[in-house]
């Protein structure tokens, strides 16, 4: 520097001085032969001396190396907390490295440039400043874990969409999504390249996409209610006492209960809301009952037209007791006969056509009169005869 300098120049002028005045202390005429060799001899050796030591000054610089230093001490406290972050991919660590030895290297540049102690220090301070503010920003990390966030929020709003899911699921489901995109993103922090930080992001978020969850509480529910339904048309088809069209009414009842509370299952979003469509629905489906209407009303006509029949026999003139009940027991065997058809009978048009059929029968069914007209007639050609 230029204080540097000055001290130097002086130093060298202060041992010339020094020199010429011990030359000057020298006598210029001496008093003998012997004290003029003397002073010469002297004269000589400051010379010599002086030049000797006017040379030898040589200025170590201290304040550019010194400022140099702070700058280099600065760069390498700023690699050192670098390399320690782990939010940087190796490539942005290096680029951020690169960056502050450039800061560096110019603020050493200016250091040479300065020509005072006071310009060196502002130079100094100046570069300390700027390496210290190299302060790279993350960015390979952060985006891959963006990018696994914005996956799991995706997967959220599917799950969430579900109707096929409860709420326990659903909230089973999105744990599951996001401890998936939790171990994304902790493997994006432990990768140290930007290619690894990439590998992390595509493998978090393929695992996030790849949650699934198997609906489970609908399902069964559904299942349970299938069951009731088919054990319900088993026991619908069993039934003799119904008809065919008896039977496909029933059944489509209990078919339309069944997939009402389907529906309510459906609509259902809790596990304990969805039970309770379950219960409710099995309940609806075991509570059908239908009512057999053709055959009975069939049988009943039958039984009522055989009553009709029995006081027509009974009321039949000239006939004996004994032809009477050979009519009223042809009648009611024809009218068992008929219910026993009915009762094995497919149809409702089965069912008509041997109810109107044993009626027909019925009505045929009336005592042969043959003993009192016999009687009569043999009294008759008696009574004849004898005349």
């Amino acid at each position: 520097t230029q204080e540097e300098k000055d001290a130097a120049k002086k130093e060298a002028q202060d041992k010339a001085k020094a020199t010429t005045d011990a030359i000057n202390a020298q006598p210029a005429i001496a008093d003998s032969e012997d004290k003029a060799t003397a002073a010469q001899q002297a004269v000589d050796t400051a010379k010599n001396t002086g030049l000797s030591e006017v040379k030898a000054v040589n200025p170590e610089a201290k304040a550019k190396p010194a400022a140099k230093k702070v700058i280099d001490d600065a760069l390498k406290a700023k690699e050192a907390e670098i390399d320690a972050r782990t939010d940087l991919t190796d490539e942005e660590k290096t680029a951020a490295k690169a960056e502050a030895k450039a800061v560096a290297d110019k603020a050493k540049e200016n250091v040479d440039k300065a020509t005072t102690d006071a310009a060196v220090k502002e130079a100094e301070n100046a570069g300390t400043s700027d390496v210290k503010a190299v302060n790279p920003e993350a960015k390979a990390k952060p985006a891959a874990k963006k990018v696994i966030d914005e996956a799991l929020k995706a997967k959220e709003a599917e799950i969430d969409a579900r109707t096929d899911l409860t709420d326990e699921e659903k909230t089973a489901a999105k744990a599951e999504a996001k401890t998936a995109a939790d171990k994304g993103k902790e493997n994006v922090d432990k990768a140290t390249t930007d290619a690894a930080v990439k590998e992390a992001e595509n493998a978090g978020v393929s695992e996030v996409k790849a949650v699934n969850p198997e609906a489970k509480a609908k399902p069964a529910a559904k299942k349970a209610i299938d069951e009731a339904l088919k054990a319900k048309e088993a026991e619908i088809d069993a039934r003799t006492d119904l008809t065919d069209e008896e039977k496909t009414a029933a059944k489509a009842e209990a078919k339309a209960v069944a997939d009402k509370a389907k529906e309510n299952v459906d609509k259902a979003t809790t596990d304990a809301a969805v039970k309770e469509a379950e219960n409710a629905g099995t309940s609806e489906v075991k509570a059908i009952n239908p009512e057999a209407k053709a055959k009975p009303a069939a049988k009943k006509a039958i039984d009522d037209k055989l009553a009709e029949q029995l006081k027509v026999i009974e009321n039949t003139p000239d006939a004996t007791d004994e032809e009477k009940k050979v009519a009223a027991d042809a009648a009611r065997a024809i009218a068992e006969q008929a219910k026993k058809e009915i009762d094995v009978a497919k149809s409702d048009a089965d069912v008509k056509a041997l109810e109107d059929e044993a009626k027909v029968e019925i009505e045929k069914s009336l005592p042969l009169v043959e003993d009192k007209p016999n009687a009569r007639k043999a009294i008759d050609e008696e009574a004849k005869a004898k005349k």
